[in-house]
């Protein structure tokens, strides 16, 4: 079981953010709350939790753009870490 990392809405007009920074690193276990990365828009900064408990996988860089709702990582496993 796994669940996808979404790049959320950060306002009605913003669209993209750079993908700051990782706050947990890939493959490290995680709890559903905790801060996993950074999202830096033009508007705001904001760090952006966990959907679920499991193990982190990155699929999107840092310093990157990233598209409101597109996927950049995964939580596989469940249950507690």
């Amino acid at each position: 079981m796994s669940t996808e990392i979404v790049v959320p809405s950060a306002g009605e007009s913003v669209s993209s953010g750079i993908l700051a920074s990782w706050l947990k690193g890939d493959g490290e276990s995680v709890s559903e709350g905790d801060e996993l990365f950074e999202l830096e828009t033009d508007k705001a900064t904001l760090a952006v939790p966990s959907p679920a408990s499991g193990t982190l996988k990155h699929k999107a860089k840092e310093g990157v753009e990233v598209s409101v709702g597109s996927v950049i990582g995964e939580i596989v496993g469940g249950g507690a870490p």
